[in-house]
């Protein structure tokens, strides 16, 4: 009569089994989630660099149409601090009025720049308020709502320079400083800073400088 014998996996053998199915499902798990940051991390970067973009953008277009209103240019900019980080607000006259009502109206606008804190994200949000100014004929002043231009600001700032080059960290063109008084800057440069979730110490850096043609008339 013969005997059958049953043959099975011994301990240890289980166990490098064991060993060996952690190891690869282990280095299956650091491929994945690596990926997953890298994809996370440009759909990030992406979004901010568009969001720079588009912010530099406007600032531009709204900067280089600054004019003069009864015979003077109204450009004034005011630092302003919340929750300890230190921003400038910027309040200028500009022809870049933009409509988004059904009249399509236009002419000259009271531009401003501002901030409030993001409630939904880390950092700052950066506001844009246009207020179409009205002659005496067509009645009081009309204010426009204030609409987001980028979120998950970490800084911004401005240098400004006259005709002759001359760089200042403010404008007010209703002080005394001959200078500045009734006028704009030649030139405007734009500091835009956004948070960088990965390193809170290297934020993302843009920079961009806004010609004033009407400055020098």
């Amino acid at each position: 009569m013969t005997v059958l014998k049953q043959k099975g996996f011994t301990l240890i053998e289980i166990l490098i089994a064991i060993f060996i199915l952690t190891i690869v499902l282990s280095t299956i798990y650091a491929a994945y989630t690596g990926t997953h940051r890298i994809v996370k991390d440009t759909e990030y970067g992406n979004d901010i660099y568009s969001m720079a973009r588009t912010t530099m953008q406007r600032m531009v277009a709204d900067l280089e149409s600054v004019c003069k209103y009864n015979g003077s240019f109204q450009f004034t900019s005011l630092r302003k601090e919340i929750n300890g980080q230190e921003f400038t607000m910027l309040t200028f006259l500009s022809s870049a009025h933009l409509s988004f009502d059904d009249d399509n109206s236009s002419g000259i606008a009271s531009i401003s720049y501002y901030f409030e804190e993001d409630s939904e994200n880390k950092g700052y949000l950066l506001l844009r308020k246009d207020t179409l100014n009205k002659t005496e004929e067509e009645g009081e002043t009309t204010t426009g709502q204030g609409f987001i231009l980028c979120d998950r600001l970490y800084s911004l700032k401005y240098k400004f320079y006259d005709s002759k080059g001359e760089e200042y960290n403010s404008w007010d063109s209703a002080s005394d400083l001959g200078v500045q008084k009734d006028k704009a800057p030649s030139v405007v440069s734009i500091h835009l800073d956004f948070i960088n979730p990965d390193n809170s110490d290297n934020p993302y850096k843009f920079t961009t400088k806004a010609f004033l043609p009407m400055a020098g008339n």
